[in-house]
């Protein structure tokens, strides 16, 4: 089986990419001979790997002659309608682009999730209303939407990450048949292994610091905390220095430490030490890799059951689930664990035996592989 990817971007850039990456390095490894088409000019010579030839420009689909195509990441409409008219194809749907005008699958106005599709309620909550690159604002309309959904008529198949992704892709019009729920499990998950408990009360939050991230949510949360604890933000992001001020505003300028970006490698340390791990995001998830990457280290995990979460944390089992920004909840699911750190060490431990039972890169090669065979 020939498989041609279809991405806009060729390197590390993203989880999307490595996901991409790894799917077409597990294939490849199978036997399966693999190419790339992207969009953008740059291509990372690192990401040349599995793949046969990498192009940019469409006669790569005569030189390699595909089987099947996988879209990943891909906003050209005329692209995808040529593509699907030409081959077997699958859209592996890895975020809310397709279906958002925002982007984020949440109201601007009162930052609550949106459930509805594309449609009256995105300008009635303003999310047209876009930055802008020239000006300070731009306006985005309905019809790029309806056309990139219009586009993907003779798409053969979908590939939800999450329930949730499954139901906004229902609800956007595509029929439930060719909707396939296949969770993106990368290979590095295979090398995570369980650690020790924790001995003190440190709290950990892993990611990029956005909005749609929610760690102001989380530090608003630490506010209501009682007793000794300690919390860490690793990552960076636009958020950071609001983050930051709202930190020092509640008086937690010295309990929470924020240490920037930090090297993939070195996050083991940091999980070593944390009682347990928040994942507070505002956005809906579309599935939500870093709490997976939590469980695998043995460390529970505190979250919103915003989007996807709920796939992989089982609550009272894995970790514990909060309504959507409900900072007061979280305060409370964060201080019983506080509380009772056995119980934080127990749920630690179950979610790695959750993880290494249900989320292994193998499984995740043969679902792929098997719906790609059947749609080709």
């Amino acid at each position: 089986m020939r498989v041609l990817h279809v991405n806009a971007k060729a390197g590390f850039f993203g989880g999307v990419e490595r996901i991409l990456f790894d799917t077409a390095n597990g294939l490849q490894e199978r036997g399966w001979p693999q190419a790339l088409l992207h969009a953008e000019a740059t291509v990372q010579e690192a990401y040349r790997g599995p793949f046969a030839e990498i192009a940019s420009d469409e006669a790569l689909i005569d030189r390699f002659q595909p089987d099947v195509i996988l879209i990943h990441k891909e906003s050209d409409a005329d692209r995808i309608t040529r593509l699907a008219a030409r081959l077997p194809t699958v859209r592996m749907v890895h975020d809310h682009d397709l279906v958002c005008l925002r982007r984020h699958k949440y109201f601007p106005s009162n930052t609550r999730i949106c459930e509805r599709p594309a449609g009256i309620d995105c300008y009635t909550h303003l999310c047209f209303v876009q930055r802008g690159e020239r000006f300070p604002i731009a306006l985005r309309g309905l019809g790029e939407i309806r056309r990139g959904l219009a586009a993907h008529a003779q798409v053969r198949g979908f590939i939800a990450i999450s329930q949730w992704m499954r139901a906004e892709l229902a609800m956007n019009g595509i029929d439930a048949k060719r909707i396939h729920d296949i969770h993106p499990i990368p290979s590095a998950l295979d090398r995570v292994t369980p650690l020790p408990p924790a001995s003190r009360p440190e709290i950990l939050f892993v990611g990029q610091v956005i909005r749609g991230k929610g760690v102001d949510l989380m530090i608003r949360a630490l506010a209501e905390l009682t007793g000794d604890w300690h919390a860490t933000v690793v990552g960076d992001g636009h958020h950071l220095p609001e983050c930051r001020a709202l930190a020092a505003e509640l008086g937690l300028a010295e309990r929470i430490h924020f240490t920037g970006w930090i090297d993939h490698e070195a996050l083991q340390d940091y999980y070593a030490q944390a009682l347990f791990t928040v994942v507070p995001s505002r956005w809906p998830e579309p599935f939500g890799m870093v709490g997976v990457e939590a469980m695998a280290r043995a460390r529970a995990v505190v979250a919103f059951a915003a989007g996807g979460i709920p796939d992989w944390l089982d609550h009272g089992q894995t970790g514990l689930l909060v309504p959507p920004a409900d900072v007061k909840g979280m305060g409370q699911a964060m201080q019983e664990l506080l509380d009772t750190p056995e119980r934080a060490a127990e749920l630690g431990r179950r979610g790695a035996q959750t993880v290494a039972e249900r989320f292994r890169h193998g499984a995740y090669l043969d679902q792929i592989a098997h719906l790609l065979e059947s749609i080709a």
